[in-house]
């Protein structure tokens, strides 16, 4: 995520895995922007300190419906961003967002736009599928539902995503149960589960809502019994670039 202190050692440590699959996180919610001059969708800085993205979905959804300036900042902003990572020396094999923004409507065809502009074969699309394991809430699932809309925006355009997509439901409860649980259910096909694994140090609830939830994560995530039923399962690992391939 281009927009948070932390970016420029999570390009280094990318560098060092040449073989790491690499998507660009685009934010227009939560950070300090990296495009110049954002006056709808950057909060006013004080004295001596940057200016930082406003954290509301709801409120940004509301600018972008009915502000074309606001639209064109986002369009900025992401081109700042994506531009941040490539001269840092990444090579996206992917778009996707925080918060899943890029799947509202009003910003479909700028991040569709934004592939083709930077030649970024594949963008996210969370077409979450549902396992049997943990109810979905409405939120998710309008956000699913969009997500196959932008499915459909993306066959007719080149740009590739996966088949599937798993993680709404289960944010924050990937625990070695459910994965062990979730594998033996998966559908064929290309997929992406989404976890958030992590440690707790130095994070705060003003920053995320994840905090406990990203250690249960990690160690579900490095599991022994985890990786022997991926194997058991025949289940193969790649990245957004074999997806890419698929074209």
């Amino acid at each position: 995520m281009c927009t948070m202190p932390d970016a420029a050692r999570a390009v280094s440590l990318a560098r060092q895995e040449p073989k790491l699959g690499v998507g660009i996180h685009l934010c227009l919610t939560q950070g300090t922007p990296l495009a110049s001059g954002l006056r709808v969708l950057a909060k006013p800085s004080d004295a001596g300190h940057p200016s930082n993205l406003h954290q509301s979905v709801p409120a940004l959804i509301k600018k972008l419906q009915f502000s074309r300036e606001a639209r064109n900042e986002a369009r900025r902003e992401w081109e700042a961003q994506i531009d941040y990572a490539i001269s840092a020396g990444i090579k996206p094999t992917h778009l996707d967002s925080h918060k899943h923004i890029h799947h509202w409507p009003v910003l479909q065809d700028i991040a569709i736009d934004l592939a083709k502009k930077y030649r970024i074969p594949a963008i996210r699309c969370a077409q979450e599928i549902n396992p049997g394991l943990l109810r979905c809430p409405m939120g998710y699932r309008v956000l699913a539902r969009l997500a196959r809309q932008l499915a459909r925006k993306l066959s007719q355009t080149g740009i590739q995503t996966t088949d599937w997509f798993y993680g709404l439901a289960a944010t924050g409860a990937f625990s070695e149960k459910h994965w062990l649980e979730l594998l033996n259910r998966l559908p064929s096909g290309t997929g992406e589960i989404m976890i958030h694994p992590g440690k707790m140090d130095g994070l705060h609830d003003t920053a995320t809502r994840l905090i406990a939830q990203r250690e249960l994560e990690w160690q579900g995530a490095i599991a022994p019994a985890v990786w022997k039923a991926v194997e058991q399962n025949k289940i193969f690992l790649i990245s957004y670039a074999a997806v890419a391939s698929k074209s």
